[in-house]
């Protein structure tokens, strides 16, 4: 199976190192849709890190790494079939990492994790802006089969050439984003888009997201979740930010200085939007444009338990976040 990836970034430099934090209980901020239902509890990490550098991102907030560095959780497999065989509720995993392409595609940590994965029947959902999932298709249709529980979400910003260069430079192209989830929605897998972040006053016009979900709607795609771009009050990630907003949209500087007031010793991972109105009108905007493409705004999510082998899944009846909101 052919992908494309994402510019190389050459400035990274990779530390190989052993870890307990390959496999654990998920604990960092989430969306609210993913949040409050709880939709994964676990968390499968074979990289600290991302080579990828997003101007919004909050790795440069993230003090266990040096400034363009990746480390490599050399353990990650053995500690995943360790933790796995000694659990008895075989909740959700969200599973990151495939947007460390070059190392991933030396190192194998999530292919090889994924044969774990596959072996217990775990269910999993897939969180990546690379279309390097494409090479791990084959045991992704047997998990597909095994499981009642497999999603592969790709993160997009919005379709726009410009802003990709702009924003996330060293990201695989939307584009081929899209036509990695076609693939997977053609072999029969759950497939759909985090729409994260969206940018106020950029990637959420009317222009745009309607370019999105018509987009998404012919290439597989079963549901849209969105998070606005959130902004730390003070330190790196917000200098990084506003400093790339001055160079591309000067414009909006003061726009983003009202949404996200400036605060000194601030939550290091921000917060969304100060602005109630704005929030109520994109959340309409959302639904409106999910309603008319036939994109749902929801996951749908069970609970599998495993039997007394470890190894056989039995499921409970199949639920929607509607039921949890």
């Amino acid at each position: 199976m052919s992908y494309e990836l994402g510019e190389e970034n050459k400035k990274v430099s990779y530390t190989r190192y052993s870890t307990p934090s390959a496999y654990r209980e998920s604990g960092a901020f989430l969306p609210k849709k993913l949040m409050y239902p709880k939709i994964y509890l676990y968390r499968l990490s074979p990289y600290m890190g991302c080579p990828k550098r997003c101007v919004y991102c909050f790795e440069l907030h993230n003090s266990w790494i040096n400034p363009d560095e990746v480390k490599i959780k050399t353990n990650t497999v053995e500690f995943v079939r360790d933790k796995i065989s000694k659990q008895k509720q075989r909740d959700v995993i969200l599973l990151d990492g495939y947007d460390c392409e070059r190392a991933e595609i030396k190192e194998e940590l999530i292919r090889n994790s994924l044969k774990v994965i596959l072996e217990y029947r775990m269910p999993l959902l897939i969180q990546t802006k690379s279309d390097l999932v494409l090479r791990d298709i084959d045991i992704l249709k047997q998990l597909n089969e095994k499981t009642n529980f497999l999603h592969v979400a790709f993160s997009i910003t919005d379709l726009n050439h410009s802003h990709h260069q702009m924003f996330e430079a060293y990201t695989c192209a939307p584009e081929n984003r899209l036509k990695a989830m076609k693939t997977i929605s053609n072999a029969g897998i759950s497939t759909g888009i985090h729409l994260m972040p969206v940018l106020p006053y950029i990637s959420d016009t009317q222009e745009e997201l309607e370019r999105l979900f018509d987009k998404a709607s012919k290439n597989g795609c079963q549901y849209i979740i969105y998070n606005p771009l959130r902004v730390a009050g003070s330190g790196p990630q917000r200098k990084k930010w506003f400093d790339t907003l001055r160079e591309y949209f000067p414009s909006l500087v003061k726009k983003y200085e009202k949404l996200y007031p400036y605060e000194k010793d601030a939550y290091k991972f921000g917060h969304v939007p100060r602005d109630s109105t704005y929030l109520k009108e994109l959340s309409k905007k959302i639904a409106i444009l999910g309603k008319k493409y036939g994109i749902d705004n929801n996951i749908n999510i069970s609970r599998p338990k495993i039997d007394k082998d470890k190894k056989s899944i039995t499921s409970k009846k199949q639920k929607s976040l509607s039921n949890f909101m």
